[in-house]
């Protein structure tokens, strides 16, 4: 059961990230990850243990993670558009590959190696990643996500997408969609409209892509029952 968490969320300085966002769950509790378009670098402390640095790639899927009273998390959501080049998103869906940590207490990539970051500084790792090219904009994703015409073809397009991003562009504007639909509900708009305004092919139809994507029917979300984000 969902368990009382001191939560902090804050949109990021950086034209590279989504979110920044920083947890520490005061009992043993457990959050539902949903997908968001989004992947990210997680810096775990699970009570008085050291660090852990996760890479995480795009999920399909509401995810449960169980965790414990006094463990902190931070979490850095880095846009569609951003990749690692040594690990696109092709071989993280759903996936976390843990990033060393050596002595210093400084987190490994490839041979690079970074300061763990606080909440209020994540965006001077987030530029020293991006100098050392760990990390990349894809300009054909970013074309594809703004609507711009491109000179590839659409199948060469959605296979780059896929390769970078690791979702398909199809995939990712669903997710997106059902966010959408979940705030309109949460707002009072009746399922019925809701499904005729985002372009559903009807109500059954929304009602299946939420409980695929978010995990809740659309009367159990307009009821405030949609799962904590990660």
């Amino acid at each position: 059961m969902e368990g009382p968490i001191a939560e902090e969320e804050r949109p990021a300085d950086s034209p590279l990230v989504a979110k920044i966002r920083r947890v520490r769950h005061l009992a043993d509790s457990r959050e539902t990850a949903l997908p968001d378009g989004s992947w990210d670098l997680l810096f775990v402390r699970r009570g008085d243990g050291p660090v852990t640095v996760v890479q995480t790639g795009q999920i399909t899927a509401p995810l449960a993670i169980d965790n414990r009273a006094g463990d902190e998390i931070l979490s850095i959501a880095f846009k569609t558009d951003v990749y690692m080049p040594r690990l696109p998103g092709r071989l993280m869906v759903g996936q976390g590959v843990v990033c060393p940590v050596d002595r210093q207490g400084r987190f490994h990539i490839g041979e690079a190696h970074f300061e763990i970051p606080r909440f209020d500084n994540a965006e001077q790792l987030v530029a020293a990643l991006a100098r050392q090219g760990v990390l990349e904009r894809d300009p054909v994703v970013l074309r594809a996500l703004q609507g711009a015409r491109q000179r590839l073809d659409e199948r060469s397009i959605q296979r780059h997408f896929a390769e970078v991003a690791g979702l398909g562009l199809k995939t990712l504007q669903q997710i997106a969609r059902a966010h959408q639909a979940a705030a309109l509900l949460r707002q009072g708009t009746t399922a019925s409209q809701v499904a005729a305004e985002l372009g559903f092919s009807d109500q059954a139809h929304m009602s299946h892509s939420l409980k695929r994507l978010l995990g809740r029917t659309p009367r159990e979300i307009a009821q405030g029952l949609l799962p904590a984000v990660r």
